[in-house]
């Protein structure tokens, strides 16, 4: 028996009867919380400035910066959307098993291109990169799964770059996630490196003025409520409304179709994203009145100057996500996803294709480790 269900039964009990009692307190932060937030919702300045200040005493800070709009701003979206194009992109990878026979990584990006009301029929592709030798090799040894998503993300976003070449029109660009990488700066040589590389292809998407964004579903971040925390009366509590998520604020507020402020996001990896890279965000209602569904949708400042592309892109992720059914995501992002994913026999199929290759080539088999051996 892999799990002790009998030992577990005892703990799920008593994780449900905290459950009932952490929601109950959650509920009455959540109130204190949209109480500051109307109390709040014009004072742009003085939040500015609570920013500012509480990020010269912590660098690390990672919260809303307001922009222009007020915190209770509430934008619905154009329908139908304008025609334009839009290229999705998302990924998948294999990480290096080194128990295993073969020692390689795989990235597989797949982009879903389509023309809404055009009648002209999507195009998918894949791009597949095999990753061996030096490319796996880093000053602290083997790529880490961390550097491996990385490239990931990096080739997804190259790729975007390559694909809007020779394309007429306006133009939006999707992946799943954020835009921002990760929360904390990596000082390794190798994320260094192919973090520059993302920030390239950033440049290259701004030169085009390509309306490009990145798509969370569900978010559980709290950075409106970090900055409402700014403002609270003192209490002896840190984070006085810890536990409570955007998503919970603005399902309150955002009916189906419309989007939120546009905040700018304050963290420590934003003195990477400069001039017209600097990244901002909004959140954005794509369900119904009986099913709300809430998206953080981050963007690069050239889209957030642009109303025009702002608007476009609420309204084509409006469109897009409801036309996938009770489940609301943008369809663009589901197909793009279906195409990248690498399963098991995936995995299996390449590596019996490399050690075929290796042993054609004059190598000795290879075979897993003996701990691997025991795994099955």
């Amino acid at each position: 028996m892999p799990v002790d269900y009998l030992h577990l039964q005892h703990q799920i009990k008593k994780l449900a009867a905290t459950a009932v009692t952490r929601s109950a307190e959650l509920a009455h932060k959540l109130l204190d919380c949209q109480a500051l937030l109307q109390a709040h919702a014009n004072d742009l300045s003085a939040l500015q400035k609570a920013v500012e200040d509480a990020t010269a005493q912590n660098k690390g800070l990672r919260c809303a910066k307001p922009v222009n709009e007020s915190l209770t701003t509430r934008v619905s979206a154009v329908l139908p959307a304008p025609a334009c194009t839009i290229i999705a992109a998302d990924g998948s990878q294999i990480n290096p098993d080194p128990h295993g026979s073969a020692l390689f990584g795989l990235i597989n990006v797949g982009i879903f291109t389509i023309r809404p009301g055009s009648g002209k029929a999507p195009t998918v592709e894949i791009q597949s990169q095999l990753l061996y030798d030096q490319t796996l090799e880093t000053e602290t040894g083997l790529a880490s799964e961390e550097l491996i998503g990385l490239m990931r993300d990096v080739r997804e976003r190259q790729i975007l770059a390559e694909q809007i070449n020779g394309k007429d029109g306006l133009l939006i660009t999707l992946t799943d996630g954020p835009l921002e990488l990760y929360h904390e700066p990596r000082q390794e040589a190798a994320f260094k490196s192919y973090f520059n590389k993302y920030l390239a292809a950033l440049d290259d998407l701004a030169l085009e003025k390509t309306i490009t964004a990145g798509y969370v579903d569900r978010p559980r971040a709290s950075l409106v409520v970090r900055l409402l925390e700014l403002m609270a009366p003192d209490t002896a509590t840190e984070n006085p409304f810890g536990g409570v998520t955007d998503l919970a604020l603005y399902e309150k507020i955002l009916q189906p179709g419309e989007r939120s402020a546009v905040f700018k996001l304050q963290s420590s990896s934003a003195h990477d994203y400069t001039n017209k890279k600097e990244l901002h965000f909004f959140y954005l209602n794509v369900g119904s009145e009986t099913n709300p569904s809430l998206a953080r949708v981050e963007v690069p400042l050239w889209v957030v100057e642009d109303e025009s592309s702002l608007s476009l892109l609420q309204s084509v992720l409006v469109e897009q996500a409801r036309s996938t059914g009770a489940q609301p995501y943008p369809y663009p992002l589901v197909r793009a996803h279906e195409t990248a994913v690498v399963k098991t026999d995936d995995r299996q199929q390449v590596t019996e294709m490399i050690e075929r290759e290796l042993i054609s080539s004059g190598m000795k088999p290879v075979f897993n480790s003996n701990k691997q051996s025991h795994k099955f």
